[in-house]
């Protein structure tokens, strides 16, 4: 990793990912039942951040690299003012056009995410889905985003670290198999099964709460996510789905272990140790 700027959001990295990939067309937002991994996960992330948010709706909500805006689209719905941000001109477009199928409006702004184009204590709420993780020096992205954030607002950064010993480990061969069958197939048909290598730090929460130690915190909330694992042949960015049948049943598979989950431990079965989950969550408000 001796490129600088491979670690400072891999934006060449991510844009060649996107480009011409199936896919970039994903929609990730469902208004009923989820029907595979991606939806049923986002579907728990909002549950996770209507909780920390309570009865707060109908603010100004600002996705700072919101690739196909899925996080956008909960809070679109949910009568939020919707601001999209991304470094890419083309990924905002791929955003519009999924925006307007679900029919929701929002406000879209090429820009980059350590120096966000708007003025001081604009927004209600900032949140980002797998974006901190791309840069190696994440103080520079939390205070531009404490700047604009109004008193009494929240940040809800939910980070995807490197991390080969989470929940993720003990389904390794599952996706090593399902690897060698796509391999296999794409010698056959020439569908294109290679990405882009992107960076991501391995931080543990304890580095982003130091980046926020000079902020004025009312509160903050920490905690581990997603404690199931990700079954595909191409779980990398951009995460790539099995046929819809399998999806159903990793779907209702996965809903009874986030069910059991929060029955034993008395919260959101979503949550758990930092350790475990692929993810976790550093929610904060001013």
């Amino acid at each position: 990793m001796g490129d600088d700027a491979y670690k400072r959001g891999s934006v060449k990295e991510f844009n060649l990912n996107w480009k011409d990939r199936e896919e970039r067309l994903y929609n990730h937002w469902a208004a009923a039942a989820p029907k595979n991994q991606i939806q049923f996960a986002f579907k728990n992330h909002w549950e996770v951040f209507q909780e920390i948010l309570g009865l707060l709706t109908g603010g100004h909500f600002l996705e700072v690299g919101c690739g196909r805006g899925t996080l956008s689209s909960f809070f679109a719905d949910a009568g939020f003012s919707t601001t999209m941000l991304d470094t890419s001109m083309e990924v905002l477009k791929v955003a519009q056009n999924i925006f307007h199928h679900n029919g929701h409006r929002a406000d879209y702004v090429q820009g980059d995410a350590n120096n966000l184009p708007f003025k001081d204590e604009r927004f209600d709420v900032i949140g980002s889905i797998g974006l901190l993780e791309h840069f190696e020096d994440v103080g520079p992205l939390l205070a531009e985003q404490w700047r604009i954030l109004k008193p009494g607002g929240w940040l809800l950064n939910y980070i995807v670290p490197e991390r080969p010993d989470n929940c993720q480990r003990w389904f390794n061969w599952v996706n090593a198999l399902l690897k060698l069958f796509a391999a296999a197939w794409s010698k056959k048909s020439g569908a294109v099964v290679a990405k882009e290598p992107i960076y991501r730090n391995d931080f543990d929460s304890s580095v982003y709460v130091k980046a926020l130690e000079p902020m004025s915190i009312k509160q903050i909330f920490v905690s581990g996510m997603y404690p199931v694992p990700m079954v595909s042949h191409s779980p990398e960015f951009p995460f790539t789905l099995l046929p819809s049948t399998l999806e159903r049943i990793l779907v209702s598979i996965f809903g009874a272990v986030v069910r059991i989950r929060g029955t034993f431990t008395g919260r959101n079965g979503w949550l758990c140790d930092e350790g475990w989950g692929q993810a976790f969550l550093v929610a904060v408000q001013k």
